[in-house]
């Protein structure tokens, strides 16, 4: 006669260990926002058209390294200009030191190719967390996709791989993380002062956190939520405590207060020019502001005021200068895509129930779990795109056709010169023949309208260019072929031509 015993209940400790097995084997799992991310490295860097070396069309890169091999080479920080000819041991401070040190790092150990994949990973990383921003908002999983899409081809406009990003990053993360918290209480608001010490040392941009804190609490004292107000100006000041953490404490601050408010250095940068709206990236941004605006006045209906503060604030900065289009289009993205949500359930709720619609709306849902997770496989994959992309695809310098990488390379006797180029190609020969190299300015905010004036006369050949150049005792000029200043150049006695390609020309004085 055979007996069998029942089986045992599981207890309560059994139940928590299969639960954290679950929890283990989904973290493990690959999810389809891994997958996201590294579709955007693949769509953005490796498909034809774009490349790695699209990244490098800028030439800040070159003075960021050119700041950090300095830096790395005496082992402090500078406080006076060590790299022009105009302005010797002039007081100057690095916002960006530890941009500068990390991309001379990099640099160092991988060539071109470590600061391009870095900032191509941050470029991801920074749509990726746009989508999980969305959808912690209540967007609807498809339009989060196609919204994080339509975003990173507004966000075009800056893809370079310069400090900037840091900026673009973190502000995304904040957002993110006050999304959560304003649907529910999170602690990992906290976290914000540790990554504000670290921005404020990447990047001068993160006093555009504190304008967002600020809105958080005037917008939460409209809407009757005093304690939140409250919660918001005390996380401010831990931030605002935070961003002291710097090599120049107080004086970084009043430093970018000081460039913030001179409007006739400003006005002489191309970037920070109203926009023009005749790119492709400033479309897709004036998209973005149109829907903007009109997700403000629902907003403002509803006596919801953090998100109309937020949208009219960044639109009207973004209306006076084109580089705040990004951080617009930063902040915007989300709330539009939550508006957008809210309409799309609406319109398919009255749909058939077999409709094209409600299959959408269906997949959304069951499709939400895996955008909402990452797990470390996308670390894997990134590992790969690093080790296994051909050699070919890296960039090992400058774009030849934008910079005079060849004429560079011919003169060797360039980096012990006095030579005058535009800010872009200065920056260029900094890094390329560094440390040797002076210049007579580069694309540093430091030298004053005075100087930006006297550079803006040269470029365009103006009337009193000779005596510009003979006051610095300038030897060599560095032009684009076919300038004005190439034409001047040419019809004078006391410069000679000495080489040129189709990018470049050189001249010496006779």
């Amino acid at each position: 006669m055979s007996s069998t015993t029942a089986p045992l209940p599981q207890t309560g400790l059994q139940e928590a260990h299969l639960e954290r097995a679950s929890a283990v084997r989904r973290w493990l799992t690959p999810s389809l926002c891994d997958l996201f991310l590294l579709a955007v490295i693949g769509w953005s860097f490796m498909t034809a058209g774009t490349g790695w070396s699209r990244l490098l069309w800028d030439g800040d890169t070159a003075i960021h390294i050119a700041i950090g091999d300095w830096i790395l080479d005496h082992g402090k920080i500078p406080v006076t200009d060590p790299f022009s000819f105009t302005q010797p041991n002039a007081p100057w401070i690095p916002y960006e030191w530890g941009s500068g040190v990390l991309f001379a790092k990099l640099n160092h150990a991988f060539g071109l190719k470590g600061i391009v994949f870095l900032c191509g990973v941050m470029i991801a990383v920074l749509i990726t967390v746009l989508l999980r921003t969305m959808l912690s908002a209540g967007a609807d999983t498809l339009l989060s996709v196609l919204m994080a899409l339509l975003a990173s081809n507004a966000l075009l406009l800056h893809y370079h791989a310069r400090p900037h990003l840091f900026t673009l990053l973190f502000l995304a993360l904040s957002a993110w993380i006050f999304t959560e918290d304003r649907r529910h209480r999170t602690n990992w608001i906290w976290i914000l002062p540790a990554i504000t010490a670290l921005w404020a040392n990447l990047h001068p941009g993160f006093v555009i956190l504190f304008a967002y804190l600020g809105v958080l609490v005037m917008g939460s004292v409209l809407e009757g939520s005093p304690g939140a107000a409250i919660r918001y100006a005390w996380l401010a000041l831990a931030c605002g405590l935070a961003t002291l953490l710097n090599p120049f404490g107080l004086g970084l601050h009043l430093d970018i207060l000081s460039y913030l408010r001179s409007s006739g250095t400003t006005e002489l940068i191309q970037e920070f020019q109203a926009p023009t709206f005749r790119t492709q990236p400033q479309l897709y941004y004036l998209g973005f502001l149109l829907l903007g605006l009109t997700v403000s006045g629902l907003h403002v209906q509803r006596k919801s005021f953090v998100e109309p503060l937020l949208l009219l604030g960044t639109a009207y900065a973004s209306l006076t200068s084109v580089r705040h289009s990004t951080i617009f289009v930063v902040l915007a993205a989300p709330i539009v895509a939550a508006e957008l949500s809210a309409h799309w359930r609406t319109w398919i709720d009255r749909q058939p129930r077999n409709s094209a619609g409600r299959v959408l709306g269906q997949l959304s849902l069951e499709k939400r779990p895996a955008f909402s997770r990452s797990s470390p496989w996308v670390v894997a994959g990134l590992a790969a795109i690093f080790v296994w992309t051909p050699a070919a695809l890296w960039p090992t310098d400058f774009d030849h056709k934008l910079f005079p990488v060849q004429l560079a390379a011919r003169h060797p006797e360039l980096a012990t010169a006095r030579v005058f180029a535009s800010d872009q190609w200065a920056d260029y020969l900094l890094y390329k023949n560094h440390p040797r190299q002076k210049v007579f300015y580069d694309d540093r905010n430091f030298y004053g309208e005075k100087m930006y004036q006297a550079v803006n006369g040269l470029m365009n050949g103006a009337r009193g260019w000779p005596a510009t150049l003979h006051q610095y005792q300038t030897t060599h000029v560095l032009t684009p072929t076919g300038s004005p200043l190439s034409d001047r150049l040419r019809e004078s006695a006391a410069w000679k031509l000495v080489d040129h390609d189709e990018t470049a020309e050189l001249f010496a004085r006779r």
